[in-house]
């Protein structure tokens, strides 16, 4: 949902929360390139429900980037729209007849006479209906219906539904890339170096994405080196209650190189701006690297559980017996 206020800024109110990935900021970019919008006169508005915060599905499944894109796209090319009508209300003629430049509606063929941003939201407050917000598309989600009431006759209101065509699930894709040194006799392994790449067609902030990559790389090693979880076999009951039995990784636990890498050119045909997404599958990817390259240099032997820890791996280069049973599962 987005909303032009007499000031002539841009307010994206938006779902998205902060898992830090920022992913509600790199999202919300999309609104205001459609709008032609300088991101210095741009306001996220997030956080509470008091800020009129529109439904959002929600993040999980490594769908934010490809669905908060497209929703953002939606509600800013709906704004458009209403610029242009309002152009040519204020100025005359047709709204295929105008454009948006520099934060005001503009002749396409160059004649003389413009609308401010500021001043076309004056105009939407004016016109009310569909303009301000008084009139609202009725497939709207019922909170993205209270959140524009919370706003309505404000400045120019959009919010809009996401029609745009979208055939089965988007994949994110993700490969690791690791090398590891194992000591047989002390069961210690010491990442030396990795490499993750993702495959999240348009990158949509390249810092925030190497951040993501590099950091998911983390989680993934404790979730194959360093943390155990553990279950009561009766009642389902979480036993892990300490990080001495699920350490999280720290700085000595990673190598001094960590590289991320992005997949240059493979745009989603089914994103406006080609965007895919990414979150769990890197952090898997790691994990699964981290632990191949365990086996590989055990000559090919798996575990089949983690986490992989050192006694586990002297146990096995001494040809002793593990402390547990083959098949038994969170008992340590």
């Amino acid at each position: 949902m987005v909303r032009i206020t007499p000031d002539g800024k841009l307010h994206i109110h938006t779902g998205v929360g902060n898992l830090g990935t920022y992913s509600y900021a790199a999202t919300s970019r999309v609104a205001a390139e459609v709008l032609g919008y300088d991101w210095n006169n741009t306001v996220i508005e997030r956080g509470g429900t008091l800020k009129a915060m529109p439904f959002n599905i929600g993040q999980f499944g490594s769908n934010t980037s490809f669905t908060m894109t497209r929703t953002n796209y939606a509600a800013a090319m709906d704004a458009k729209q209403k610029l242009l009508e309002i152009g040519s209300i204020m100025l005359g003629g047709k709204p295929s007849d105008y454009k948006l430049s520099d934060e005001k509606i503009v002749k396409k063929d160059g004649g003389l006479g413009y609308v401010s941003f500021g001043l076309a939201a004056q105009k939407a407050i004016s016109l009310g209906g569909k303009f301000d917000g008084h009139v609202v598309d009725p497939a709207l989600k019922g909170l993205t219906k209270m959140a524009v009431k919370q706003i309505v006759g404000s400045g120019l209101i959009s919010a809009a539904k996401d029609k745009l065509p979208k055939k089965g699930i988007v994949p994110a894709l993700a490969a690791a890339f690791i090398e590891i040194e194992l000591d047989l006799e002390t069961g210690q392994v010491e990442v030396l170096d990795y490499l993750g790449i993702a495959d999240v067609g348009q990158v949509l902030h390249p810092q925030g994405l190497d951040a993501q990559i590099r950091g998911a790389a983390v989680m993934g090693f404790g979730l194959a080196a360093t943390e155990r979880y553990i279950y009561d076999p009766a009642y389902g009951h979480s036993n892990a209650t300490g990080f001495y039995q699920a350490k999280p990784p720290t700085y000595l636990d990673v190598p001094t190189k960590l590289g991320s890498h992005p997949v240059q050119g493979a745009h989603d045909p089914q994103n406006p701006v080609g965007a895919k997404g990414i979150g769990e599958p890197i952090q898997g990817a790691a994990s699964s690297a981290y632990l191949s390259a365990v086996s590989d240099a055990l000559g090919g032997h798996l575990f089949n559980r983690v986490p992989v820890v050192a006694d586990m791996v002297v146990n096995l280069a001494a040809k002793q017996p593990q402390s547990h049973k083959p098949l038994q599962t969170n008992c340590q």
